[in-house]
């Protein structure tokens, strides 16, 4: 003790006579640059989605646990489910904490620098980032958010922030369009979707924007028309892929979807997909089918587990029947796409196709289609055989919207189950506009027989810490995860 008591009064001693004054020494640095905070945001941007598509996918039937009688399999939620408090709740986190504060620090260090093209870059990310998150769980903190001066958030509706979204978006465009101020030597190797490419970081705002502009299909003012003018302004090739990338040199370097990180090995590929692909559903082989799965090691077979029933009835073995690993995205190094030239195309044939435009909703179908083939490897013989065949209309004529949807459904398999989950939410789970599409059964017995509609936020932060505000939105009810999300109502 004697010792101890010694050393504390030298140590305050010393402090106290050497008087170093770190926070004004000019030599040590008082703002990080910008470059530092980006590296986390791109991997955020891909974590979140990969997290929770762990259960997001389970609801699109992308995948489903060999084990029967799967909670998320019958559209339940976490809060009747033994599950911890972070489960399906990864964007939230990501949203606000890994991707925000760190956008926060990018636009102040940014401004201050006059790295014009950070704050740009900042605000389509953010759009993004809104986008993904709040079609994930409705209503949030929007107005609020990030002010450190509050410790209870009251969450807006998500009309406002869809606003909000719009807002950034043209913001970014502006910004990067003008492309005043000084260019960060360091913003090429440490922004690695587009490599500081403003021109590509414009059409992933424009992307974002036609994204949302299409999810309000319902409503009045629906636009078809300013859809298709944000398509057109959008990604024009699968060369403007917004991808985040993985060395897979190591575990924290690889992949959250590959077989290192082993998130995804008591998962199989739905029996829904596998029909989709094998010709079951639209009466052709799909080519992308060997490039996107595994065959069972019996018969070679695309095939795939049913929600709810697990592997058993399948008549194969969690042997015979392999995981998904080692194809398509589920790899340690494949790239994680955030939004691709084919969904581009599959919204605007959509919006087309709405607007009663059919040679155009044929054209971008196909291109949605031919796109889709070239970006997992598909011949160009085998893409123009599978663009002949049954499976796809051959005329402006013959198309509908069944076969929009559904071709869009397997471009986006495995990656955009986001989108996917928003399409079919949109059009309520009919088996009418996505071919072979069947409800499980049964449902969680807290749907009441209805849909699941949105996830729950995260425990420690809404159901602990802004428990009444949260509660005010209906949050803390058994059966908030079916109630209507704004973008999928006719509401106004």
């Amino acid at each position: 003790m004697k010792k101890i008591s010694f050393l504390f009064i030298l140590l305050v001693f010393m402090a106290s006579s050497c008087k170093i004054d770190y926070i004004n020494d000019p030599f040590v640095p008082q703002q990080g640059p910008p470059a530092p905070f980006m590296p986390q945001v791109i991997y955020a941007m891909a974590e979140g989605p990969m997290f929770d598509g762990r259960f997001i996918g389970r609801y699109t039937q992308n995948w489903h646990l060999t084990t029967a009688n799967d909670f998320y399999d019958r559209h339940g939620s976490r809060r009747t489910a033994a599950q911890t408090g972070l489960t399906a709740s990864q964007v939230w986190r990501n949203h606000y904490w890994s991707i925000g504060s760190n956008l926060n620090q990018i636009e102040i260090q940014a401004k201050a620098r006059n790295f014009a093209q950070y704050v740009g870059i900042a605000k389509a990310i953010r759009a993004w980032s809104w986008q993904l998150a709040t079609d994930q769980f409705g209503e949030m903190p929007f107005y609020q958010a990030w002010d450190n001066t509050l410790t209870a958030f009251v969450y807006d509706p998500q009309k406002d922030i869809y606003a909000g979204i719009n807002k950034l978006c043209d913001e970014a465009i502006q910004e990067l369009t003008a492309n005043t101020g000084l260019v960060d030597p360091q913003i090429r190797t440490v922004e690695t979707i587009y490599n500081g490419d403003n021109a590509k970081w414009i059409k992933f705002a424009f992307a974002v924007k036609a994204r949302i502009a299409n999810h309000i299909s319902n409503k009045r003012s629906y636009n078809p028309a300013q859809v298709i003018e944000f398509v057109d302004k959008a990604l024009a090739s699968n060369a403007d892929n917004a991808l985040v990338r993985f060395s897979g040199a190591n575990s924290d370097q690889s992949s959250f979807m590959g077989p290192t990180r082993a998130n995804f090995g008591a998962f199989r590929q739905s029996k829904y997909f596998a029909d989709l692909v094998n010709g079951t559903i639209l009466g052709a082989t799909d080519p992308r089918a060997p490039l996107l799965l595994n065959p069972t090691t019996t018969t070679q077979a695309f095939v795939g587990v049913e929600p709810v029933r697990g592997i058993t009835p399948t008549g194969f073995t969690t042997t015979t029947m392999p995981t998904i690993y080692g194809k398509y995205i589920f790899t340690d190094r494949a790239p994680f796409p955030l939004i691709t030239y084919s969904e581009m195309q599959f919204i605007k044939a959509e919006a087309a196709f709405r607007q009663g435009n059919r040679d155009m909703a044929f054209n971008a179908f196909r291109a949605g289609i031919r796109a889709h083939m070239e970006e997992v490897g598909v011949s160009a013989t085998n893409i123009t055989t599978y663009l002949a065949s049954a499976a796809v209309p051959q005329s402006a004529a013959a198309l509908t919207l069944k076969d929009i949807m559904t071709q869009k459904y397997i471009a986006m398999w495995g990656w955009n189950y986001h989108e996917t989950w928003t399409d079919l939410r949109r059009y309520n789970y009919s088996g009418d506009v996505f071919a072979g599409f069947v409800l499980p059964n049964p449902l969680a017995p807290e749907n009441n027989n209805r849909t699941v509609q949105r996830l729950l936020p995260t425990t420690f932060s809404e159901e602990d810490w802004n428990r009444p505000e949260f509660a005010k939105v209906g949050g803390m009810d058994v059966d908030y995860h079916v109630k209507p999300i704004w973008f999928a109502t006719s509401e106004e």
